[in-house]
């Protein structure tokens, strides 16, 4: 349902050049894919400590989204990349990114990942999919700039995949998504589906997943019955 939105809405603006892989570079899309992985733990993880942490506030939604919104407002002043859903931000982000240097670039990410968990525990509007895309893709522009031997496209198109696949059992989608955001090319591809499917089987294999489905299910029954 999400791809054709996908299509038209991102269709070429992370255009990036196609570039050449040795054997150690398509080997890298393992560990790139288990950073993923880890990136989108940290973050459901945030989320959840976020929700615990405004729970005795109860049903308390203008205070809560009052508290969000004052903290979403201060961060944004310091770093404007991390506003809105990302998707123009993170153009500046893979063009200047070498001017904005690693530390910055990292920064940018692990507070995008603090804005999206304070959103989400706070109630404001917005999906998951764009800002999980911002924060897929701007892991890949800071580990280049970490790593410079990796390549930008190689590094940018796998974890802008990995994040959000590692979370989402649709590996086919996401390796259609990487190919008409960023045109690359087909054999290209290859360490896009490599780092898509590491960083699924880590998260499913951490079994954080089941984990965050009992917690979910365990909610909805808790509710009626504290209701009754």
């Amino acid at each position: 349902m999400y791809f054709p939105i996908a299509g038209s809405t991102f269709l070429g603006i992370y255009a990036l050049p196609s570039f050449k892989y040795a054997d150690w570079e398509l080997a890298a899309a393992i560990p790139l894919g288990l950073a993923a992985a880890a990136l989108a733990l940290v973050t459901v993880a945030a989320i959840g400590l976020l929700a615990k942490l405004i729970a005795p506030l109860g049903e308390r939604a203008i205070l809560r989204s009052t508290l969000g919104g004052i903290v979403f407002g201060l961060v944004g002043v310091a770093l404007p990349l991390t506003l809105f859903t990302g998707t123009s931000q993170l153009t500046t982000v893979i063009h200047g990114g070498a001017a904005l240097g690693a530390g910055l670039v990292i920064a940018v990410l692990f507070a995008k990942i603090l804005m999206f968990a304070v959103c989400e525990a706070t109630g404001f509007i917005g999906g998951p999919i764009l800002v999980m895309l911002f924060i897929g893709g701007t892991a890949g522009i800071a580990a280049h700039l970490l790593v410079p031997g990796l390549p930008e496209g190689l590094a940018f198109a796998t974890m802008f995949a990995a994040l959000l696949g590692s979370l989402v059992a649709a590996p086919f989608t996401m390796i259609v998504l990487v190919a008409v955001t960023t045109h690359i090319g087909t054999l290209q591809l290859a360490p896009v589906a490599v780092a898509v499917l590491t960083a699924y089987l880590a998260v499913s294999g951490s079994g954080a997943l089941l984990a965050l489905r009992h917690k979910g299910h365990k909610g909805t029954q808790s509710g009626p019955q504290a209701a009754g």
